[in-house]
C-alpha cells in the first residue's frame, strides 16, 4: 500500500509539472488541470483501498477452501486433473477473452496456493496433450480465445524456464511438482517421490513445446479448412511465446509454406492467414534459439551424436536402432561397412516376413468376427446342398 501511494505521489508531480511548463495554458486553466489531477489520484487511492481489503477477503476464503477443491478423488491425479480441464477450464475458456486469461490465472492461483492433491506438472502436460482434439472442435472466436489461454499458459511457464532462482524459489519445493520414479531396489513395485529439478524441467519445456509443435503440424496435414483456420489462428495468438526452439520454428515454418502453396488457387482467405502468420514469424527470427540453449541435450552413449527433437523426428526410433551402443559394441572396426549391410538385408527380410504375418492376422481376425453362429449355420447347409448334388449326378452317371 505505501509503495503504490508513492508511485501515485510521483505520477501527480510528474503531472503537475508538465502542466506547469506548458506555457500555452492561462494560470486560470492551470489551476484547474492541477486540481483535476489531484482530485483523479484521489479517487485512485481510495479505490485501491477498497480493492486491497476486497482480495484479504478473497484470499482468505482461498486458504479456508483450497484444500476441498480436489479432497475427494475416487480416482489416479491424472483422472481429476482431466475432470477438472473438462469441467472447469476448457469450457470456460471458450466464453470470453477475459475468462481464457482468467482460466490460467486461477490454475496459476492453486499452484501458488499449493492447493492439496492438484498437480501442476500433470495438468500442463494434459493441457499440451489436447491441443489438436480441442482445436478441431473450436469456431473461429473459440479458437481465438482458447490461443490466448494458451499464450498465458506458456507465459507463466517461460518465466520459470528463463530463471533458476525464480524457478527454485516458486516451484522447487511445491507439491505440483513432485514426480513419481521407481526405486533402484530390486522392488519393481517401489515409487520414490521426488520434486522436480531445474534442468529436468527444462527437459519437460522442451516436450511441450515439441507436443505444441506436432498438434499445429497435425492441424495443417489434415487438409480440412476448419483445422487448418483454427491452428493459423491460434498461432497468431501464441505468437509472444511461441515458437522459441528453433528447429521447432523451422518445422512450423515449411507447413506454412506448403499451406500457402496448396491454398493459394482454392482458399484464398486461408492463404492470406498463412501469409500474415509468416510474415510475423519471420520478424521474430532474431528471438529464436537453439535447442541445446533452451535445454541440455544429452549425447547418445557410445556415438557422440546428440539427441534432438523436431516436428520431423518420425524416424528418429530406427536410427536410434542403427546406432545403439549395443551394435557398436559387436560390430569391429574393420567390418562396420559390410556387416551393416547384411544386416540390412536381414532386417527387409524380417520387415517382410513381419508383414506377411500382419496381413495373415488380420484375414483371420476378419473370419473370426464373420463366424457368427448364423453364419456358420448358412456356410454348413450350403456345403450339404452341394453334396447332395454332387451324389445325385453320380447316382445318374
Amino acid at each position: 500500500s505505501s509503495g503504490i501511494n508513492a508511485e501515485y505521489g510521483e505520477r501527480l508531480e510528474k503531472l503537475i509539472k508538465e502542466v506547469n511548463d506548458n506555457d500555452d495554458l492561462a494560470q486560470r486553466r492551470k489551476d484547474k488541470e492541477v486540481e483535476k489531477h489531484k482530485d483523479l489520484i484521489s479517487r485512485l487511492k481510495e479505490e485501491h483501498k477498497t480493492q486491497e481489503s476486497n482480495h484479504k477477503l478473497v484470499m482468505a476464503r482461498v486458504e479456508a477452501e483450497k484444500d476441498l477443491w480436489f479432497a475427494n478423488l475416487s480416482s489416479s491425479k491424472v483422472d481429476a486433473i482431466m475432470q477438472f480441464l473438462q469441467v472447469c477450464i476448457i469450457q470456460r475458456t471458450m466464453f470470453t477473452a477475459s475468462d481464457a486469461v482468467y482460466c490460467a490465472k486461477f490454475v496459476e492461483l492453486c499452484h501458488k496456493t499449493q492447493a492439496a492433491n492438484f498437480s501442476t506438472l500433470i495438468y500442463f502436460d494434459r493441457i499440451f496433450s489436447d491441443v489438436s482434439h480441442i482445436v478441431t472442435n473450436c469456431t473461429d472466436n473459440e479458437a481465438s480465445r482458447y490461443g490466448r489461454f494458451l499464450c498465458e499458459t506458456l507465459k507463466g511457464i517461460s518465466k520459470w524456464h528463463k530463471d533458476k532462482a525464480l524457478y527454485e524459489r516458486e516451484c522447487g519445493k511445491s507439491p505440483g511438482f513432485v514426480h513419481v520414479i521407481r526405486g533402484d531396489s530390486g522392488d519393481g513395485d517401489k515409487r520414490i517421490e521426488k520434486y522436480l529439478d531445474y534442468e529436468n524441467f527444462r527437459h519437460v519445456c522442451c516436450k511441450w513445446h515439441f507436443k505444441l509443435t506436432k498438434a499445429m503440424v497435425f492441424c495443417f496435414d489434415s487438409k480440412d479448412y476448419s483445422q487448418i483456420r483454427n491452428g493459423l489462428t491460434v498461432l497468431n495468438k501464441i505468437l509472444p511465446e511461441f515458437p522459441v526452439v528453433l528447429n521447432l520454428a523451422q518445422a512450423l515454418e515449411k507447413r506454412i509454406q506448403k499451406v500457402k502453396e496448396e491454398e493459394k488457387a482454392s482458399r484464398p482467405d486461408l492463404y492470406a492467414l498463412a501469409t500474415s502468420y509468416s510474415a510475423l514469424l519471420n520478424a521474430r527470427r532474431s528471438n529464436f534459439i537453439a535447442e541445446d540453449k533452451f535445454h541440455i541435450v544429452e549425447k547418445k552413449p557410445g556415438t557422440g551424436t546428440t539427441t534432438t527433437t523436431t516436428a520431423n523426428s518420425a524416424g528418429s526410433e530406427s536410427s536410434s536402432r542403427n546406432n545403439s551402443p549395443a551394435r557398436a559394441r559387436k560390430d569391429p572396426p574393420g567390418k562396420r561397412r559390410e556387416e551393416t549391410e547384411v544386416e540390412k538385408k536381414r532386417r527387409r527380410e524380417e520387415e517382410k516376413k513381419g508383414d506377411d504375418v500382419r496381413k495373415g492376422g488380420s484375414v483371420e481376425k476378419k473370419l473370426k468376427s464373420d463366424g457368427s453362429p448364423k453364419q456358420r449355420g448358412k456356410l454348413n447347409g450350403a456345403r450339404e446342398r452341394e453334396e447332395d448334388e454332387n451324389r445325385s449326378k453320380i447316382r445318374k452317371k
